[in-house]
């Protein structure tokens, strides 16, 4: 497990230029401030980081969606998943007693990654939230640029050099509610499981090529836990396959995976 001084340093490093974000999409109405209003449900505004803590107080303000990064540094909390999996023995891979790990939406951070879908069930359980469905997250995604560039600054991030980018930074990479990376960074982990697909078919939508592994030959080796979105490492074989028609489900929901994480919703 990395220490807590460790984390920090790499935090107040990805943090510089967070006050540059665009302000101009604020939480929907009674939706919390870490969150954007879509349908019914308030989805996470940026993609989850994974915290460790025993703070009470921090705890209420985790849960409460007003917890920010200076707050979660201030209160001792340590960040997982953003270069290793270090979750370690506290959350497990089978996400059972990960009581003092939460999923947090804040902007300026590397998201949580190399997380089991179960282990991501858990923390957003204990931040007062839930994985998407399919349904909702498509209904979020909606208006994400579907890209097949990525300018390296302000575009989706579909660049395999690059890795994750810290939370919110791609300031174009923003949805028709306001929802931030829907597209490229990380695959997000929803709700879904189907057959596990071996194979791929024909995008959704031909022009955009986004990739779509849900059906076809199926594997014996259990079910696919289903990602959207696509993430910085599809670009590598074809810039289209990111996008928010991306679908597939080839990961067993206890893989980890260097480009796989996920976003809670209320």
């Amino acid at each position: 497990m990395r220490s807590a001084m460790t984390v920090r340093v790499v935090l107040l490093a990805v943090a510089t230029g967070v006050s540059a974000i665009s302000p101009g999409h604020a939480a929907g109405p009674g939706c919390p401030p870490d969150s954007v209003a879509s349908g019914g449900a308030c989805i996470d505004t940026y993609e989850a980081s994974v915290w460790e803590t025993t703070d009470p107080k921090l705890v209420v303000k985790i849960r409460a969606g007003i917890a920010t990064v200076t707050d979660l540094l201030n209160g001792g909390a340590i960040q997982h998943g953003a270069l290793g999996n270090d979750y370690g023995p506290g959350c497990p891979d089978t996400g059972s007693g990960c009581k003092d790990f939460y999923a947090v939406s804040v902007a300026g951070v590397v998201p949580a990654r190399f997380i089991t879908w179960f282990q991501a069930v858990a923390t957003a359980r204990n931040a007062g939230k839930r994985l998407p469905t399919n349904a909702e997250w498509q209904a979020a995604a909606l208006g994400t640029p579907d890209p097949g560039t990525d300018d390296g600054t302000t575009d989706c991030n579909i660049t395999p050099t690059t890795g994750p980018v810290p939370t919110g930074t791609r300031g174009g990479c923003i949805s028709d509610i306001g929802a931030f990376d829907l597209v490229g960074n990380v695959h997000e982990w929803v709700a879904s499981w189907l057959p596990r697909a071996a194979s791929c078919i024909p995008a959704l939508f031909p022009d955009t090529g986004d990739i779509n592994c849900t059906s076809g030959v199926t594997l014996d080796s259990g079910p696919g836990a289903v990602v959207r979105g696509g993430s910085f490492i599809e670009a590598s074989v074809d810039a289209k396959f990111p996008g928010v028609f991306s679908v597939r489900s080839r990961e067993l929901p206890p893989s980890t995976f260097g480009n796989i994480g996920f976003r809670g919703i209320r």
